[in-house]
């Protein structure tokens, strides 16, 4: 039995399709299902949401690159590599409050940024004060 040309076109289109589909069958066989967690009996307390909210939105100068450094207010890209120059340059940030030697970065940008801003360590340095 000979097929026109027509006829075999159609057919490698259909027996591409069914191999398609069976390797999309395939990978959602693959695929783990979705379980809905339960949420915890006791919800966080708000000053709990509070803290990982601000932590969330911490940005640690002395490790972000110009990208990250963009998410905090008021600095754009010019600023973000001025910052991540002057860190090359004169070495870490000892605490957020000397981002004020960058250039561009006075007073009032920086009370705009304090809450944003994070120093390596610094994080760690105050869960470790209240230990003894």
């Amino acid at each position: 039995m000979w097929l026109t040309e027509s006829e075999r076109g159609a057919l490698t289109v259909v027996g591409a399709l069914l191999l398609v589909g069976l390797g999309l069958r395939w990978l959602q066989s693959q695929r783990p299902p979705l379980r809905v967690v339960e949420a915890s009996a006791m919800p966080l307390p708000v000053s709990a949401w509070d803290a990982r909210l601000q932590a969330a939105r911490q940005v640690d100068v002395n490790t972000s690159d110009v990208a990250e450094l963009e998410r905090l207010p008021g600095v754009g890209p010019a600023l973000a590599a001025r910052i991540v120059a002057d860190r090359s340059a004169h070495g870490p940030f000892a605490s957020p409050e000397e981002l004020t030697r960058v250039p561009g970065i006075g007073p009032t940008l920086y009370q705009a940024l304090k809450d944003y801003v994070v120093t390596s360590g610094s994080t760690q340095q105050s869960a470790h004060s209240t230990q003894p």
